[in-house]
């Protein structure tokens, strides 16, 4: 659930431009990680932590989300961290190819009725893009709740040129290339499944 509109968040946004980029400079740099989908940024922080030496950018559409997470990254001070406040299908045409290590999508929008499925993260035109971006072998890491989601997700990729390197029915969570999102907070706590798919650009 989206959190309720917070009138401060877009003006905190434009306040604190230090912590954005531009798509100029996104293509100017040698690598970097991409979280589709940042939410309120507990993902975005904690992983710009753990891979210090790397930028990880957050694409987050809702600009109260966006609000949220900035101001994490701006009071714990993670230089590493970046946020776009943008939609993924304008921005990522936009971005270099082979420039992306990996992708993280975290319990994205399952838009469940069938004519909204093209708008899914892990549709065809989607994992078109995330080829596109990605370096050689560079990864794609998938965490839904939604059960119809990731078999829908996984239907696509088996078409898709991925190689699809793990399928996960009950993710417990503990790899290292991995941090908890708010929402996999709550999940766990009420005992609930985690489904992880992870592709591999070979």
């Amino acid at each position: 659930m989206r959190p309720r509109f917070k009138a401060w968040a877009e003006p905190y946004l434009k306040a604190h431009s230090e912590i954005t980029l531009s798509v100029e400079q996104i293509n100017s740099l040698p690598n970097y990680y991409l979280e589709i989908g940042a939410g309120k940024g507990n993902f975005l922080c904690n992983m710009a932590l753990k891979l210090s030496d790397k930028i990880i950018i957050g694409l987050e559409k809702n600009v109260t989300c966006a609000g949220i997470t900035a101001k994490k990254i701006v009071e714990q001070q993670i230089a590493n961290a970046k946020l776009i406040h943008q939609d993924a299908g304008v921005l990522l045409p936009l971005l270099k190819g082979e420039s992306v290590l990996a992708i993280f999508l975290n319990f994205s929008d399952p838009w469940p009725k069938k004519r909204h499925h093209k708008n899914r993260l892990t549709s065809e035109k989607y994992l078109v893009q995330y080829h596109r971006l990605l370096k050689s072998g560079g990864r794609v890491y998938m965490k839904t709740d939604n059960v119809d989601f990731f078999n829908y997700s996984l239907e696509l990729a088996s078409f898709s040129k991925f190689n699809i390197l793990s399928v996960d029915r009950n993710y417990d969570g503990l790899d290292q290339n991995d941090e908890m999102t708010e929402y996999e907070q709550n999940f766990r706590l009420e005992g609930l499944p985690i489904y992880r798919l992870i592709l591999e650009k070979v």
